[in-house]
């Protein structure tokens, strides 16, 4: 991780601690969740899939009875391959990222829907290993950029005063693969997922 994503991920916790003094006040809303699901990492012109799990905290400020603003921070691994290792020379991949999220969230009875960016660091990079090729130039280097930008929708649902399920998805905006000039090749990659989530409120 280099020195100026250190800087970011620090500045972000110390907003979150700052805000979170002002709390008390009925406006502000505590978000601690967990979620698990499909990746698809897209490549190549196909699809591979995965599991996507993240644990996160958001705090929501109420700007009405409907409208609120909630920023985040995740931290969420992508792995192609979670409960096994690579069969048959596959190089799968796996990465985890420290994701900020900023959503805009309409409520409605129990319903809350959600839409923003989320910007994702790359804070795990996975590393190439060209099993037919052990001399190959790509060994041990990046697959993907240190940031990528995303979009999210949501849409959750409230069980009693404290509870809230539903489901999140994250779009890749851009090509997250990193590429190196020695390459006769290159291709695109974005990463999506979609989750289930449930969380506690308060």
């Amino acid at each position: 991780m280099n020195f100026c994503m250190k800087k970011i991920i620090i500045s972000a916790l110390l907003l979150m601690a700052a805000v979170t003094g002002y709390s008390q006040d009925r406006k502000w809303e505590h978000n601690i969740y967990v979620a698990g699901g499909l990746l698809i990492d897209r490549e190549w012109g196909e699809s591979e899939t995965g599991v996507s799990m993240k644990l996160g905290y958001g705090l929501n400020y109420y700007f009405s009875e409907h409208w609120s603003l909630m920023p985040g921070i995740d931290i969420r691994r992508d792995a192609e391959n979670f409960l096994s290792s690579d069969k048959d020379g596959a190089d799968s991949d796996d990465f985890v990222f420290l994701d900020i999220p900023v959503l805009a969230q309409y409520h409605v009875d129990r319903w809350t829907f959600g839409l923003g960016p989320v910007f994702s660091f790359c804070v795990s990079n996975d590393t190439y290993y060209v099993d037919h090729d052990p001399t190959s130039k790509l060994n041990g280097k990046d697959k993907i950029k240190n940031f990528y930008l995303g979009l999210q929708p949501s849409i959750k649902y409230q069980i009693g005063r404290h509870f809230r399920i539903g489901i999140d998805g994250q779009i890749g905006l851009h090509d997250v693969r990193k590429s190196y000039g020695f390459e006769t090749q290159t291709t695109n990659k974005y990463l999506h997922n979609i989750v289930a989530t449930i969380g506690v409120v308060f």
